[in-house]
């Protein structure tokens, strides 16, 4: 499960702004011609709520980054409160889930158009890359690909729309969370695999170098099944 609708982003009393118009979202006086109460949160707008200014997206209002503010640390905060909330409202009791786990951000470093790490819940372990600009994949619906080159090579991500923080991109990296026995565990097997991804490959000794006939026979695919595989051992 990914975080879906808006619930994902912004504290409870956070007042965003829109980054085309400028109108601030009052979450005291919500917006009641749109049938909004007072006291919602941003992460608590209906889905179909739209910038009362402009018409622009929720995904396009962002709260500002004090100087010096820490704009990973931020969002990657924002995403995991929003985990948290589904585990709380969603899935507990659910039996798929491992009661020994818990909602935990492992990792997260700058690559490319974000930021790269993974995330733990008691039903999943997803390698997640935040980007940047919230409306960087918006015309991608969920469960579409969005292919990215890491440092050890191509994969195809998921896309995951989680309101204002825009479409994450994500790798399913483990779903049956009953194989790990305790936080501990799913931590580490989380640590070897964004290791695995963000690893450069090491070029094979000569002697062991394919010849230009057979390079792309022996060349070893990309997939999640082998990611992860390596990341267990």
């Amino acid at each position: 499960m990914t975080p879906g609708g808006p619930e994902a982003g912004f504290a409870a009393d956070a007042r965003p702004t829109c980054g085309s118009c400028g109108v601030v979202y009052d979450p005291t006086a919500g917006d009641p011609g749109r049938e909004v109460p007072p006291g919602t949160p941003f992460g608590g707008l209906p889905d179909y709520w739209r910038c009362p200014g402009c018409g622009g997206p929720q995904h396009g209002f962002t709260v500002a980054v004090p100087p010096g503010g820490n704009a990973m640390g931020t969002r990657v905060a924002a995403l995991t409160a929003s985990y948290r909330l589904i585990a709380e409202r969603d899935m507990a009791g659910v039996p798929i889930c491992n009661a020994a786990l818990a909602v935990e951000a492992l990792g997260f470093r700058p690559h490319g158009p974000g930021w790269i790490g993974c995330i733990t819940a008691p039903w999943f372990l997803n390698a997640v890359l935040i980007p940047r600009d919230p409306a960087l994949w918006a015309d991608r619906r969920d469960g579409d690909k969005v292919e990215i080159d890491l440092p050890s090579g191509a994969y195809r991500f998921t896309a995951a729309r989680a309101g204002v923080l825009g479409t994450l991109a994500v790798i399913a990296l483990a779903s049956a969370m009953n194989v790990f026995t305790d936080q501990e565990d799913a931590r580490a097997a989380a640590v070897l695999a964004l290791d695995h991804l963000m690893r450069e490959p090491q070029p094979a000794p000569q002697s062991d170098r394919p010849d230009a006939s057979n390079r792309e026979a022996t060349k070893p695919a990309l997939s999640r099944r082998s990611l992860f595989g390596r990341a267990r051992r």
